[in-house]
């Protein structure tokens, strides 16, 4: 210590006082407080005849000066007693000379210092050319249980989720007063005295503004407060992900380096302890972010000039998505999946030992732990649940609790008043948030669930939205009411609030789990062919949610084999079973979507055949809404198809269809993997799909549509599925699949996957396919470009026999072309067609006009005249009426625009350019002029011993 200390308080004001400081007079009772009002003394500098009057006689005083502009713009920057034990201004020295500061802070440790009653180090600076800003506290901790006092205790009793912090550097500055020495004894609680140092008043050193805010900036540096952190900057910890993976987010955060991260934008300059310090990548300036700071594993800037915000936390994660990403979470997460972060489950289904790799459905995921530096706030408190049974009602763990200023009863969600007077409704019913879902894309969701009394008797009513949705109040009441949300618009803001309210208090106690939009392959790799596999499928509309119910395993698996042994010798059934496993290979190999048509006059076991094929995946009865019908429209059809990416789709009964043009739409649109064009948001805009489409009726598919390269994406067969005698065994495979389904396809996906993640795996699958391609292609267009499609096809059933799954030995490659690469009589519809009208004109000859049967006075017959027979440059000529040859071949399953194009190309009508269209050419006959199907003799020919029209 210094002998140069003033000994007596009027000595030490009048000191004071020639430094240029307004002094005061404080009390001696531990308070601190001024022994005078001093309001004025703010912006008036006290005299010395004041001074004289408060230090005179044995009163004992303390003393204190009041800073900023009063006193010639002195600022004082106070370290506590803890900082010095703890070496806080040992960091703060060494960030100094990183910064530059070196110099000036030297000036200050050397400058006027005194010893505070705890150990503390009070430094005074003259600041020049601006203000002294009002007091600041630059540095904090949070206090430890052992540092609690008695208040603190009791504010927590008060406010349990209180933060006591522990102040570790502050300023006094505008506005601001502080004791100094020679105060002591009673003047401070402890009776300990403030005691210089070294220097005093004349020994202050002089700073300009600029260089003591960039010093404050430094001492800030020290604060160990954990900063409120926010999605956008540091993601909130996820739950684990039901099946043990992780996430690439959560990958990254464990194995990436800081000095990888921020490679480029920042240099790391020193390390003490678990902190960083890192400077600018250039070498410019000082210290400008740490790492590290307070244990943490954040980042902080405190510099303004990088794409970090400052005085904000940043994850790993978050740090990269913002530099690399321009904070897209969505993209850097899909980037990093792309490097080889997160983990994926080699099947979702079910390991390949049969063993569940994930826990049974309605099991409580294990809570994830809290953050680090978390967000609540220093006067944020928790609240008892006030009983409300959310266990009993929402099945919610016990521990669920009712955020503060809240209350929930049977008649709904209240909020406590601004005055604290009375309790202002903000639903009319329980509302809550009882489970939390990300999807593979990490697309966020949340289930709201309430209590519906609209019926009588209290049930439980949950839907899953969007977390956009759900934090936009009035389109969360637009979404949600018709389905009985208990809120109306009005309260929107105020039921967006209590939603996000209950969340944050009970973010760690609300389950949380993956989620799916729809069966299938998902975006991530894995594969969720049925809702009840554990992870929770919602479907983005309600028309799906029935056929996705069906697709639920049911039996044994062994059951559902013994069921198709006995298909061996079918090979339609067993075509449709191939076709049924083949979906889930469309993606590994690279396919579009494509159409089976099974279709025959007969009634012998079509739909039979479609339900075996179901049965792979689903309940295939038909109660269970997983087989359709073409009596529907094309939007429903596209809903239908877009539930499943990599599994059967079924509509059975082209017969019932009630437009023509539908399915053609469908057959023209399938392969391209999504619906048509439309409005009505993400989900009603070209809806996706991947599928095999199944379908069969006693018309081919084929004969709907007048697309020139349907054919070609079209594997049609009209054999019998189940043959002449085959009835007692189509009976007994419908009566076993009943009873056995939804089995056989979760069981070749785990096989495949195993494959898939194989080293090569991908490659050798792909290889197989196209030497089957290959093998499959023959001379005609039509065959190569089925060639793919078969393949596929036969690839499907070989693997599924090699495993045993199907209990017979593969269809000889003979059979398959005989089916599909063959000459296939579907292929030549125009040739079938033209057959249909010969063989119809050939038995109805006395329905066609002739100049005989004018001379004779024939009269027409019941039906009308079907054509006229004349001769036209030489030769004999049928001419049919349009509306007849429409209704002929309507009768046998063939559309007449669908086959006239091809029969002008063949040569089989006669055309008129003058015409529109020029193939219906008038004719004269019965004294009516007509336009007509006028064919050539190689279309429909016509003896010579019938009579001539003239």
């Amino acid at each position: 210590m210094t002998n140069a200390q003033t000994p007596d308080l009027r000595a030490a004001a009048r000191e004071y006082h020639n430094a240029g400081l307004c002094v005061l007079p404080i009390k001696a009772d531990g308070s601190k407080k001024p022994v005078v009002g001093w309001m004025d003394y703010k912006v008036t500098r006290t005299t010395p005849e004041q001074h004289d009057t408060w230090f005179s006689g044995d009163k004992p005083r303390g003393i204190a000066v009041v800073y900023g502009a009063v006193s010639g713009s002195v600022e004082l920057i106070e370290f506590e007693g803890i900082a010095i034990r703890e070496g806080v201004l040992e960091d703060v020295t060494e960030m100094m000379v990183y910064n530059g500061l070196g110099e000036p802070w030297a000036a200050i440790l050397g400058g006027w210092v005194t010893e505070s009653p705890s150990g503390g180090r009070h430094y005074r600076i003259r600041v020049e050319g601006g203000d002294v800003p009002g007091n600041l506290k630059l540095a904090s901790r949070l206090a430890r249980e052992d540092e609690y006092t008695d208040a603190d205790r009791q504010r927590l009793r008060e406010k349990p989720n209180s933060r006591i912090h522990r102040v570790l550097i502050e300023t006094r500055g505008e506005g601001g007063y502080g004791l100094v020495e020679p105060s002591g004894g009673s003047v401070h609680a402890t009776g300990r005295p403030y005691v210089r140092v070294t220097g005093g008043p004349a020994t202050m050193p002089v700073l300009d503004a600029d260089t003591m805010s960039a010093i404050r900036e430094v001492c800030h540096m020290a604060d160990k407060l954990p900063l409120p952190e926010v999605a956008k900057t540091a993601p909130r910890p996820a739950p684990p992900r039901p099946d043990g993976t992780l996430r690439p987010g959560d990958d990254f955060e464990a194995r990436a380096t800081w000095e990888e991260i921020l490679q480029g934008t920042f240099r790391p300059i020193n390390t003490r302890g678990e902190e960083t310090f890192w400077g600018w990548a250039d070498g410019v300036g000082g210290v400008k972010a740490t790492t590290g700071r307070g244990g943490a594993d954040r980042l902080y800037v405190f510099a303004t000039g990088s794409e970090f915000q400052a005085e904000v936390p940043y994850s790993k994660f978050g740090a990269y998505a913002l530099l690399e990403h321009g904070g897209d979470h969505k993209a850097a997460a899909r980037a990093l999946a792309r490097e080889g972060y997160g983990s994926r489950p080699l099947v979702s289904v079910g390991a390949a030992s049969h063993t569940a790799a994930a826990p049974a459905p309605g099991a409580a995921p294990t809570p994830a732990p809290a953050a680090e530096g978390g967000t609540a706030h220093e006067e944020e408190q928790e609240s008892e649940s006030e009983g409300y049974g959310y266990d009993t009602t929402f099945g919610l763990p016990g521990s669920v609790r009712t955020p503060y200023d809240y209350r929930v009863t049977g008649r709904g969600v209240e909020v406590l008043s601004p005055s604290g007077e009375s309790w202002n409704r903000v639903t009319f019913a329980p509302l809550v948030v009882t489970a939390t879902f990300e999807d593979p894309e990490g697309d966020q969701y949340v289930e709201l669930s309430w209590v519906d009394k609209s019926l009588g008797k209290p049930r439980r009513i949950s839907r899953i939205v969007s977390r956009e949705t759900a934090k936009r109040g009035r389109k969360l009441i637009e979404t949600l009411g018709a389905a009985g949300l208990p809120a109306v618009e009005g309260d929107a803001r105020a039921v967006e609030k209590w939603l996000a309210e209950f969340e944050a208090e009970n973010v760690h106690r609300i389950p949380s789990e993956q989620l799916a939009r729809w069966l299938g392959w998902q975006d991530d790799g894995t594969f969720v062919s049925s809702p009840e596999e554990g992870i929770k499928v919602d479907t983005p509309f309600e028309e799906q949610r029935g056929p996705a119910r069906a697709h639920a395993p049911k039996g044994t698996l062994d059951g559902w084999k013994d069921t198709v042994r006995a298909l061996a010798p079918f090979p339609v059934p067993r075509v449709a079973i191939a076709a049924a496993l083949a979906a889930p290979l469309l993606r590994p190999l690279g396919l579009n979507s494509f159409t089976l048509d099974i279709s025959s006059r007969s009634t012998k076991g079509k739909t039979t055949a479609l339900q075996v094929a179901l049965s792979v995946w689903a309940d295939p009865s038909e109660h269970a809404s997983a087989m359709s019908n073409w009596r529907t429209t094309l939007y429903a059809i596209e809903k239908r198809l877009n539930l499943v990416r990599g599994m059967l789709t079924v509509f059975d009964e082209t017969m019932a269809v009630t437009d023509d043009s539908l399915i053609d739409e469908v057959l023209y649109q399938l392969p391209m993997n999504h619906g048509k064009a439309r409005s009505g948001g993400a989900f009603g805009n070209m809806l996706p799909w991947e599928t095999i489409l199944l379908s069969s009726g006693e018309r081919p598919a084929l004969s709907f549509t007048t697309s020139q390269g349907a054919a070609a994406r079209i594997l049609g067969t009209t054999i019998a599925p189940f043959g002449d005698n085959g009835g007692p065994a189509a009976a007994a495979a419908r009566e076993g699949v009943l009873a056995h389904h939804g089995l056989a396809g979760p069981e070749f996906v785990r096989y495949i996957l195993s494959g898939l993640a194989q080293a090569k795996g991908p490659d050798t699958l792909k290889e197989r396919h196209r030497e089957l391609t290959a093998e499959f292609r023959g001379a005609g267009d039509m065959t190569n470009r089925r060639a793919p499609m078969v393949a596929a096809l036969v690839l499907a059933e070989t693997l599924a026999c090699r495993t045993g799954l199907l209990p017979y030995e593969p269809l000889a490659h003979d059979v398959w072309r005989g089916l599909f690469t063959a000459h296939n009589p579907t292929d030549n519809r125009p040739e079938m067609a033209m057959d249909v009208l010969r063989e119809y004109v050939a038995g109805h000859a006395h329905e066609l006009y002739s100049a005989s049967r004018a001379v004779m006075g024939d009269r027409p017959p019941y039906s009308g005249w079907l054509g006229a027979l004349s001769t036209k440059d030489g030769s004999q000529e049928v001419a049919i009426l349009p509306e007849r040859a429409r209704k002929v071949l309507a009768e046998s399953g063939y559309v007449l625009d669908a086959v006239v194009g091809s029969w002008i190309e063949s040569g089989y009508l006669k055309t008129l350019p003058s015409q529109r269209p020029p193939h219906l050419v008038p004719r004269r006959f019965d004294g009516v002029r007509a336009r007509c199907l006028a064919f050539t003799a190689p279309g429909i020919g016509f003896g010579d011993d019938h009579d001539d029209a003239s």
